[in-house]
Parts: structure tokens; sequence; C-alpha cells
């Protein structure tokens, strides 16, 4: 049965020396899906990413291409595409020859390289740059215009490495919408690299979390927000209020760690009994960010609770004792660390 995925490891690994780059991963991403490597720096991901372009090859294991091993096979004979986060456009051609580059050298005639070089113009919504240079355009718009460079090959499989660490934060939030409607329209596999868990959680049909070269869990940014395997994850993804030893035990009956995230924490008075789980904690701070605030709680244990709220006209005095509830629906139990 032929495989429906467009990119495979199987047991792959990535060593320099006694440092393993990427340590024995294995997953497939699938045809058509946009997929995300989500990670520190260091973990492991663009590593893997360039394992797909070819400019690495695997020390062990097997990377494959739509079924095909790719051990050897050159950046050039693979159906893939990257894109950068520098963009790497030519600076002395047009936004047009930067386009149509790659099917000039493929030596398609020159009415049809005009042709699709249009299109993708209009598909990142550029219409009128294509005589322009790369100097003449901003950040947003040089980073459609590699899109539109790599996708006019019609790859398989399009990689974007960290394509918009350089973009101001306004900026990213739009090309993070745009980047999705794109994959939608041209309905090819994205395989995405990025240290931002909540550009990966926003795009993502599924993400990958990698850890010092190993992949920890791969799911929907549902399933790994709301039910990550790992403190590791939970701290790396999101904000996280996690209660383990005598406290977790004291609420489930267990020793496992549990987590609570600060959307799901209720406010109450000392004297009051909430239905569900709860704990008594302090007040130690507020952090106002525009709409939402985060307060900031610790127990008498020492463990620091995070608690978001609407800016609601309430006012705490430090060291105010309250407590903490919440659903006990909204509670994920962290499984226990593996020795």
């Amino acid at each position: 049965m032929k495989s429906t995925a467009d990119v495979e490891f199987l047991s792959a690994s990535k060593t320099y020396g006694d440092f393993a780059a990427v340590d024995n991963v294995s997953f497939d991403i699938r045809a058509g899906e946009f997929f995300s490597m989500l990670g520190p720096s260091g973990s492991g991901k663009t590593t893997c990413l360039r394992l797909v372009a070819g400019f690495l090859d695997v020390t062990s294991g097997k990377v494959l291409l739509q079924g095909e091993d790719v051990k050897g096979v050159p950046p050039y004979k693979r159906n893939v595409n990257t894109v950068f986060q520098d963009y790497a456009l030519f600076p002395h051609m047009t936004i047009a020859e930067n386009i149509g580059y790659g099917l000039l050298i493929r030596k398609l005639p020159k009415h049809e390289i005009k042709k699709k070089v249009e299109e993708m113009l209009e598909m990142v919504r550029l219409p009128n740059v294509g005589n322009r240079k790369p100097s003449e355009l901003s950040g947003g718009q040089k980073q459609r215009i590699a899109l539109a460079r790599a996708l006019v090959n019609q790859p398989k499989v399009l990689l974007l490495d960290e394509p918009l660490g350089a973009l101001d934060l306004k900026l990213r939030e739009e090309m993070q919408i745009e980047l999705k409607a794109i994959q939608k329209r041209v309905g090819i596999t994205f395989v995405f690299v990025t240290h931002d868990q909540e550009e990966a959680l926003s795009m993502s049909d599924r993400i990958a979390i990698f850890n010092k070269g190993k992949v920890e869990q791969i799911g929907t940014p549902e399933e790994i927000y709301e039910k990550p395997n790992s403190a590791f994850i939970a701290n790396f993804v999101g904000i996280s209020n996690i209660l383990s030893g005598d406290e977790a035990k004291e609420i489930t009956g267990k020793t496992n760690s549990i987590l609570i995230r600060p959307e799901h924490l209720s406010l109450e008075l000392p004297k009051s009994s909430p239905q569900g789980p709860k704990v008594s904690a302090y007040f130690k701070n507020k952090i106002y960010s525009g709409a939402t605030s985060r307060l900031l709680f610790e127990t008498k244990k020492g463990t620091r609770l995070t608690l978001f709220d609407k800016n609601l006209d309430r006012k705490f005095q430090l060291e105010e004792e309250v407590l903490l509830s919440w659903e006990a629906s909204k509670m994920h139990e962290l499984p226990e660390k593996k020795v």
C-alpha cells in the first residue's frame, strides 16, 4: 500500500562526533498538511528540515520523500523548495526575475514564465511589483515574494525555516494568517520550523515538539496545548500552572503532577466553598498587558500560579490570601517521568 505521507523519518539520526543533533526520530508528515516543528534553539528541528531539503544527510536511519529514500540525493533533484528567514532574494534582479529564476533554469519558454510569474504575484497579492527590486519592498512584501519564488516551481513539499522571524509582531501576525490561507489555496505540504509557540498553535494542522534532538510529542494544536505529555511541553507551550508532590496528591490522590492553564482558574473568597478542586494562594503581583492582566499567586508550598484577569475592577493587597479553583475536567494529569 502506497504511503499517504509526503515526508517520513524512520529512526533517523544526525550526529557530529558524540553529539546527536537529531537522535533516532521517527514520524511522518502527511500530504497536504501544515506541519510545524517547534522547539527551543538547538533542539533538532532545523537539522530535520535540512535533512529533508538535502543540505544534510542522515548518519543513520532514513528520510523518505513520497516513499523514496533520499540519502545522497542532492537538493536540486528533490521535489522540495525552501523559504528562509532572510528571504535570499537576488538583489540585482527585479521581483519578476527573482520569481521566474527557477523556471528559467528549467528552460521554460519566456511566455510561460511570464504567465506563471504573474499568477504567483496575484496569489501573494502583490500584482504590481514585478518591475521593482527587492530593496524597494518592505519585509512583509519580501517574504511574500520569497514564498512566490518557492511555489512557482510547484514543489510537493515547501520547507519554511523560521520565515517570519525577522518581521515585527503586528506584521508577523498578519503573515501567519496570509501564509495559512496560501497553503490552503495551493494545497501542498508545508513544513514549518519555528521556536514561536503561538505561531505554531495558530497555523498548524499538527505540531512536533522537539527537545534535545528527540521528538517529545506530536499532535494537533489542541492536543499539544490541552494534553501535553510532559512538564517540558506544558511549560514550553503556553503559560502553565503545575502542581506536584503533596499539593497534587491532596487534590487527585495520586503522585502525578497536574496542569491547569491560567484561563481555567477562578478566584474565590478564602471562606467560600467552591465546587471542585481548589488551592489556597497569596497574591504576589499583577502584570498589565492591555485587554487582560496576569495575576501572580504563590501557594503555601511556594508553587507559583498565574491567572488571566480581564481587568475587572478588583484590587488585591500584597500577600492577600485567596482560593483558586477550577473545573476537574479542565485539569490535565501529566504522565509520570520515565526513569
